[in-house]
Order: C-alpha cells, then structure tokens, then sequence
C-alpha cells in the first residue's frame, strides 16, 4: 500500500544452534499465526482499485474541528524526512478509507468484548502495527510523532480500535533488549502483532537454557489479534527472589499466544469495551533465555535496534504516553458527534436548534479551546523530544517531566471536553444509539491509566524540580 514496505511472501527462519531455535517453527504461515487475517483487506484493495480516495468523502454532516489530523503539513514544524512526511500521509489517508469499516463493526467490538478480526486484517494490512518494529526487519520505524497521529485519528472514529492501534503499534520498541536472534524470529514475520501487560508480576523459576514462568496479567489490550505476549515476571533461583543489584529482579519474557490462555470472561466492564483487554495466564511454560530481557535503562541489545527511537528517545513516550493521543481523539470524536447533533436538535420546549443556543456555543468553544491547547502542547513536547533523539542525545529529567505533563494534561483536558460535549447534547446523548455514550465510558476508562492519570500531576512536577519520580517507568 503506497510506500509502506512490501509484504514478506514467507517467513523463513533459521534453525540455530542457540536458545532461539527453541521456538523454530511458530511462524507457519505467510501471515503469521493469523492467516484469517486476510479477511477483511479487500475493502482497501477494493478502494484503491477503482482509484476512489475516502480522504476526503464526509458523510454531509457539520464538524467544527481542527484541521484533519490527515491534513496537517508535515514539514516545517515537525522537520520530518520527506519519507517520514509520506509515510505519514500513507497511513493517515489508509484510516480514512477505513473508516466506514471501523465504524460498521464498532457495535460488534463492543458487543463481543473484542474487536473485529475483519478490522484487525484491514488494519494490519495498513502497516499500523508494524510502525515501532525497525525497517531492517520490516517494519515502518516511524516517528513517535506519527504513531501519536494515527492513534488520535483511529480514536476519533472509535476509542476502542483507536486504544488498540495505539498499544499494539508501539509493540515493536520492546524488542530493543532482545538479542539478534529472537527480534527476527519475532519482528519478520508478517504483519506480525504484539502486545502483553506487566502487572501484576508473574513468577519465572530459573532453568537451564532458560525459565520456566506462571502467572497472570490483566488488562491484556487486544490480546486475540497477538501472535506474542510479552509478559512481566519477578524471578526465582534456588528457591529464592533472584536480586539486580539492590532491587528484586524484574524481566519480561515473550511467548507465543497459543502458549497462552486467554480468559474469555475477564473483561466486563463499562469502557474500552471493544478492546479485548482480558486477563491471560500461564501455567510453567518454558521460555528461553534468548526471549526474555530484564526490565531497566541499559541500552538496546539489537542491531536492528540502533535509531534514535529505540536507543535515544524516552521509552515511557514511546509506548505510554500515546495514550494521551487517544484521548485527544475520543475528545475530538465526542465533539463532532455533537456539531453534528446540534444542526438538527430542538432541546424541549424551544424553537431554535441547539445549534443557535449560546449556552452551547459557549460549552463547545470550551471543549474545542480544551482539546486544540492540549493537542498543540502534547506534540509540541513530543516534537521536542524527538529533536533531542535525533541529536542522539537522552532526554534530561525536566524534558522527561514535561513529556509527563503534557501527556496528563492532554488525558485530563480531553476528559473534560468529551464531559461538554456529552452535557451539551442533553437527554439525547443517554440512548446507546449515540455515540456520545460511548465516548464518555471510553474517556473515563482511559484516565485511569496509571500512566497519563491526573495523579501525574506530582510526578511531572517533581521531575521539573530535578527530583525523580516515585514511578521509576518514568525514567525509561
């Protein structure tokens, strides 16, 4: 598609006398665990091949937004490559001729608890899971600016596939402690998926060549469409907590999903319904040394792992804060949605649409000033961030805190937005028919992430005075 890089036709590996040749023979197929995830492509294929361009086709309602995300310049300000430049407006224009896909089997997430395969092979296709994973191994190595782009305008037509996109596209920067062999054997396969989850720890007893590891961790996001799991676990040598250092040990390991046992029954809940966030276990499953690394700031392992995204850039940015990005879209999506509910509303009792009230003038210039300063903020710090990498320089702790900052900020601010939004389209924004309800559930199952929460507040102050954070992720 465009110029993302082409499809690997198979995934041929190496048996190699090493740990790593434990694990021969996972990839099975020319698209991973996953071949039923063709399903669903032709819609793409079919768009482009009658040259249509779903861009810019709206449905003939109203918005009052910021300029498409599909449509921000990508030079000057962001000084992108001019390859970055295009490969952002490859993945921007592929949503947008998804979206009425997306949209189609938005019910159906929520419904099942998970997102649709047919959504998953239509978004895979796009390359949007493969945007963190190096381009020496086929992957895209975006930017961390455009991964935050795609997330907030996958969020803006759904939170829970935009939720998705954002924590299964950044699962590629966890290879970086790898070794050679295991990134490969993990990162080439096509249109390879990855996720997993850290808390609670799990228990890894050490044997030889490896570990074998039990558990169980919830909040697995998009745990279904994964063809590995990567998981968190404190381990055990001789009967006892093996220590790094001064602090118990904690080292994450990788393991096929069908070494894995999703709970099917472990995610009922009100928001982010539709992202399939089950708990999964594992009962002693053996995992060699090669498909584990330990938990902490040591540089990347692999070679294929050298950029200044991996080796420079703030890991916490990279695979946490994007989450802000999500909620900037679930915001953006609430007010359309109710633009679009104000051409033709008359609140009970009155003649004029809700459209010519001043009182709703008034709540959606206040949801729009909330989500455009905390937009503008959030990439204006991740544009900064991002220079810093590229001068192959680390970020200092003041930078880190306000990377902290404007991603909290950017969660809490878009919660109030979507607030407005939901308050100001009355009784109508109640009915499951809108899309309101949704967001509201959506946006208030996203602040209570740990990572861009508003307790951060405390964090991000204390790093700008030069005093690391309780949260150690934070310094990553």
């Amino acid at each position: 598609m465009g110029n993302l890089p082409p499809s690997v036709s198979s995934c041929v590996i190496r048996s190699l006398a090493s740990p790593c040749s434990n694990y021969d023979g996972i990839v099975n197929s020319p698209r991973g665990l996953h071949p039923d995830r063709r399903r669903g492509t032709e819609f793409v294929c079919a768009v482009q091949a009658v040259g249509f361009d779903l861009t810019d086709i709206h449905d003939g309602k109203s918005r009052v937004t910021h300029p498409r995300l599909r449509n921000i310049p990508t030079e000057g300000k962001d000084d992108m490559a001019e390859m970055d430049a295009q490969q952002l407006d490859t993945l921007l224009r592929s949503i947008g001729a998804l979206e009425p896909l997306i949209r189609e089997h938005a019910d159906e997430a929520e419904r099942n608890g998970r997102l649709s395969e047919t959504v998953v092979a239509a978004l895979a296709e796009a390359g949007v899971f493969r945007m963190f994973i190096p381009r020496s191994l086929g992957g895209l190595e975006v930017p961390p600016q455009t991964l935050y782009r795609v997330s907030e305008e996958v969020a803006r037509i759904d939170g829970s596939t935009g939720w998705c996109v954002c924590l299964l596209g950044v699962g590629g920067s966890f290879g970086k402690y790898l070794c050679d062999e295991a990134a490969e054997k993990i990162f080439t396969a096509p249109q390879v998926i990855t996720g997993g989850t850290i808390y609670p720890p799990g228990k890894a007893v050490v044997q030889d060549g490896g570990y074998i590891i039990s558990g169980r961790w919830p909040y697995a996001s998009g745990c279904h469409h994964c063809d590995w799991l990567a998981a968190a676990c404190h381990v055990f040598e001789n009967g006892e907590r093996r220590l790094a250092g001064e602090v118990p040990e904690l080292r994450w390991f990788y393991v096929p999903r069908t070494d894995v046992t999703i709970h099917e029954d472990s995610w009922q809940v009100s928001g982010f319904c539709g992202t399939g966030s089950n708990t999964y276990s594992l009962d002693k499953v053996f995992v060699p040394e090669a498909y584990s690394f330990l938990v902490g700031s040591q540089p990347p392992q692999s070679k294929h792992f050298q950029g200044p995204l991996y080796r420079y850039y703030p890991w916490i940015s990279a695979f946490a804060f994007p989450m802000a990005a999500v909620a900037l879209g679930i915001a953006q999506g609430a007010i359309d949605a109710v633009v679009t509910l104000a051409e033709s509303k008359k609140p009970a009792g009155q003649k004029q649409t809700l459209r010519d009230r001043p009182g709703f003038h008034f709540q959606l210039a206040d949801a729009v000033a909330l989500v455009e300063s905390a937009r503008a903020w959030l990439y204006a710090s991740i544009d900064h961030a991002w220079e810093v990498a590229t001068t192959k320089r680390e970020a200092s702790l003041e930078e880190r805190g306000r990377l902290v900052l404007a991603a909290a900020n950017a969660t809490r601010s878009a919660a109030r937005a979507t607030d407005l939004a939901y308050t100001a389209a009355g009784g109508t924004a109640n009915y499951l028919s809108s899309p309101l309800q949704r967001s509201l559930r959506d946006i208030h199952a996203l602040i209570q992430h740990v990572a861009t929460s508003p307790q951060q507040f405390e964090a991000g102050g204390r790093m700008l005075l030069g005093i690391e954070p309780s949260y150690a992720f934070f310094l990553l």
